[in-house]
């Protein structure tokens, strides 16, 4: 297999996982503790919840400040967080 079909095949996968991560969000009926929005609740290097902010996903930690999907997390990570919910 050439490394651009390796490439199509992680964008792709990428895309998934992040559109899945929002549809779970987005039809949860938890709100965060710290923001008025939905929320899925996640346990991951500090992190306590997943939530849409300005149309991005972005964790909140334990100390309430907001990091980006990427600040830690890999892609496997994100996969982990979804095989836990």
């Amino acid at each position: 297999m050439k490394y651009k079909e390796y490439k199509i095949r992680h964008n792709e996968l990428e895309r998934d996982i992040l559109n899945f991560l929002r549809t779970l969000i987005e039809e949860s009926t938890i709100t965060s503790k710290t923001r008025q929005v939905n929320c899925i609740k996640v346990n991951v290097f500090g992190y306590i919840e997943l939530v849409i902010l300005h149309d991005d996903l972005t964790f909140i930690g334990e100390d309430n400040e907001e990091y980006g999907i990427y600040s830690d997390c890999c892609l496997e990570d994100l996969i982990d967080i979804i095989s836990q919910i």
